[in-house]
């Protein structure tokens, strides 16, 4: 099967806002996050049609880039946004409401995993290659993204309904050049959102993504899209 492309609109510049209301994001496209499948054989009848087959709480991404870096925004449903997390550097995705984003050089082995949470966290992690996941030195990196976060109700009161929230992530430049790959065209990009989403209205966390994943396993690497940054002429 061929890899799906997402595009990444050319904008000179970009406000660090995570309600994304200028033109460049409205001109951008949109693509939406899909159901990750995690039902496994341990599930009774009852749960699997508890839980269901289709996305309860929908979102989407748009891309934006210019030479200082890539902007990932993505915007979302939710019920319940929360995040128990208290520090930056840490498995934001164990802790509540999470927006992971996958970076890697196609033909290279190395890429980042990169989190940002409604209550502000960060995280970088950096993989020399998938032969080195979850050993403690992937923590050892700066964190030199920057996010901005919109949310449309309350966070942490899962008494009170909430709307749902954005996450926007500036991931810099000169971060993904450091090993020599051109943040170019040319340096055959492929990227891969996921979205942990956990709510007290919800009959199981739920898992999406973009582009769909076969199987809740983030590390897939040989399914992300490849990365398209439109000419800026």
């Amino acid at each position: 099967m061929s890899k799906v492309t997402l595009e990444a609109s050319f904008a000179s510049e970009v406000a660090m806002d995570a309600k994304m209301q200028g033109s460049a994001w409205q001109n951008a496209v949109t693509y939406p996050l899909e159901l990750v499948n995690v039902k496994n054989e341990n599930w009774t009848e009852e749960k699997i049609k508890n839980v269901g087959s289709t996305l309860h709480e929908k979102g989407n991404v748009r891309l934006l880039w210019n030479r200082e870096a890539l902007y990932v925004g993505v915007a979302m449903e939710d019920s319940d946004v929360f995040n128990d997390g208290t520090a930056d550097q840490t498995h934001l995705y164990t802790m509540g409401d999470t927006i992971e984003v996958f970076v890697k050089p196609e033909n290279q082995n190395y890429y980042w995993e990169l989190y940002g949470t409604p209550n502000r966290l960060r995280t970088v992690f950096f993989y020399p290659g998938r032969g080195r996941l979850f050993v403690p030195s992937v923590t050892h990196c700066s964190v030199d993204i920057t996010i901005d976060v919109w949310i449309d109700g309350t966070l942490n009161d899962w008494q009170k309904r909430d709307r749902g929230w954005n996450l926007l992530m500036k991931i810099p430049a000169s971060m993904l050049e450091k090993y020599g790959c051109p943040f170019t065209n040319d340096g055959n990009w492929t990227v891969f959102v996921a979205r942990q989403n956990y709510s007290a209205y919800l009959p199981l966390k739920e898992l999406s993504s973009c582009p769909f994943l076969p199987k809740p396993d983030f590390h897939l690497y040989e399914n992300y899209a490849r990365l398209k940054l439109n000419d800026p002429r």
